[in-house]
C-alpha cells in the first residue's frame, strides 16, 4: 500500500525530528565509579575504561589551573579520537570547562615542570585498568608538554581498538574550587550514542 503524500511528510519530519534530537548526559548520581588507587577512579563500559587520577589535582587547589592524570582505554571501538573539544570538565552546578591552550597554560601557570617530575616518577595511578588490558597498545599524546625541553604538542589523539591513552591534562579552577568537590570528566566523541562520564571526588 502507497503512502500518501501527507502521511509521508509527517514520516519525515518525525525521522528529521528524532535525528535532530539533543543528547541528553547521563544522570551523575546513577553513574558507577571504581576505586583504583589512593586517589584515582575508574568507569567501564562495554566499549571503553576511563581512569582518573587527582592525586596532583590535591596538590594544587590555589592554583588558576589544575592538572588531572588520565587514561582511556578502547575496548572495542573501530577508533576514538580524543582532543581538546571532547574532553571537558564539568562541576556540580553543570558548568562546563575546556582545556586551556598549551601558551595560555604556560603563562599564567608556573607548576608545569614539577608536575610532569612527580608523574614521571610516580606515574599517573590506575594499574587496575593496565592489568586488565595489559596488550592494549599505548597511543602517543602529549596535551601539555612541560616548558623545557617538552616536546611537541600531540593534542588529537587516535585511539583505536585494543589501545590505550595515558596523560596529564589541566583545567581552569572552577568557580568555588574543587577541594571537596564531585566533579566530572566528560568524553563526547562521534563514535558514542552518548557523552561518556566519569564521576569523581577531590578530597
Amino acid at each position: 500500500m502507497l503512502c500518501s503524500p501527507r502521511g509521508f511528510v509527517a514520516a519525515v519530519l518525525v525521522i528529521t525530528a528524532a535525528a535532530c534530537a539533543p543528547v541528553v548526559p547521563e544522570d551523575p548520581n546513577t553513574i558507577e565509579i571504581t576505586k583504583v588507587g589512593s586517589y584515582s577512579y575508574m568507569r567501564q563500559s562495554r566499549d571503553l575504561a576511563i581512569v582518573v587520577d587527582v592525586e596532583m589535582a590535591r596538590k594544587r587547589t590555589e592554583e588558576a589551573y589544575f592538572p588531572l592524570g588520565i587514561k582511556i582505554a578502547n575496548k572495542r571501538l573501530g577508533q576514538v579520537i580524543v582532543d581538546r573539544e571532547t574532553l571537558v570538565l564539568v562541576d556540580e552546578n553543570g558548568r562546563i570547562y575546556s582545556m586551556p591552550g598549551v601558551v595560555e597554560l604556560e603563562r599564567n601557570y608556573d607548576k608545569l615542570v614539577p608536575d610532569h617530575k612527580f608523574q614521571s616518577q610516580t606515574g599517573i595511578m590506575g594499574d587496575t585498568l593496565l592489568t586488565g588490558f595489559s596488550y592494549y597498545q599505548k597511543a602517543d599524546s602529549r596535551f601539555f608538554p612541560q616548558v623545557q625541553g617538552g616536546g611537541r604538542v600531540i593534542d588529537s589523539v587516535k585511539i583505536r581498538a585494543h589501545g590505550y591513552l595515558e596523560d596529564m591534562i589541566y583545567f581552569p579552577m572552577p568557580e568555588g574550587g574543587i577541594k571537596g568537590r564531585m566533579l566530572r570528566l566528560r568524553l563526547d566523541v562521534y563514535e558514542l550514542e552518548k557523552p561518556f562520564e566519569i564521576v569523581f571526588p577531590v578530597q
